[in-house]
């Protein structure tokens, strides 16, 4: 990339912090939208304030890496749904065909299923949980309790909101915060050294 470009800024828009654009979502910072049939949306936001950031070519970027993985995965699995750079901010918003195409894509851990298809897959549930009552957290509950549920799940490694077509029931109580019934904030501790790996966070619901 030039340097036109920041790299800070690519890393910001192409890791995977994204929202949903024109689906009933408005993102104040990054997020990640699974839906109800299994696809994904999401949205990088990002400051873009800077003379020698470059809007065209921060879009031919973007655009020559979703043509790039059509090609291999077919061209409904990424898709861009818009770009623009309004008042300093650029927001870039994606759809993906479904979790394994954001999971690609961005190089991060991305699951979506049931909690049963989760423990197939290998996922250990061995982590502390927060029970959600009524879009808020409502006390600790065992693991094991959660895992002997057939709801829905979503398990992710980044630092974003987690928006769901459903009522949050748990979540692993490290790096999260309830922001309404149907949304999650992943966040990193004040005190984590910058570049510290973020453990897998769980998000149950139903």
């Amino acid at each position: 990339m030039k340097k036109l470009i920041s790299i800070s800024l690519v890393c910001l828009l192409m890791t995977g912090l994204f929202s949903a654009c024109g689906e009933s979502l408005e993102a104040d910072r990054d997020t990640v939208y699974v839906q109800k049939k299994g696809g994904i949306i999401g949205a990088a936001i990002a400051d873009f304030d800077k003379d020698y950031y470059s809007e065209d070519e921060l879009k031919s970027f973007v655009e020559e890496r979703v043509q790039d993985y059509q090609e291999e995965h077919g061209k409904n699995s990424v898709k861009i749904d818009s770009f623009s750079v309004e008042e300093g901010v650029a927001k870039l918003y994606m759809k993906y065909e479904g979790y394994e195409d954001y999971q690609d894509f961005n190089e991060v851990t991305l699951f979506s299923g049931t909690v049963p298809q989760a423990l197939a897959a290998g996922f250990a549930f061995d982590t502390e949980f927060t029970q959600v009552e009524d879009g808020k957290a409502a006390g600790s509950v065992e693991s094991a309790t959660v895992a002997e549920t057939d709801y829905k799940i979503v398990i992710l490694s980044e630092k974003v909101d987690v928006k769901v077509d459903g009522v949050i029931q748990y979540m692993s109580s490290a790096y999260t915060s309830v922001k309404a019934k149907d949304t999650v904030a992943v966040q990193v501790p004040e005190e984590a050294e910058d570049g510290e790996e973020l453990s897998l966070v769980y998000i149950v619901y139903k």
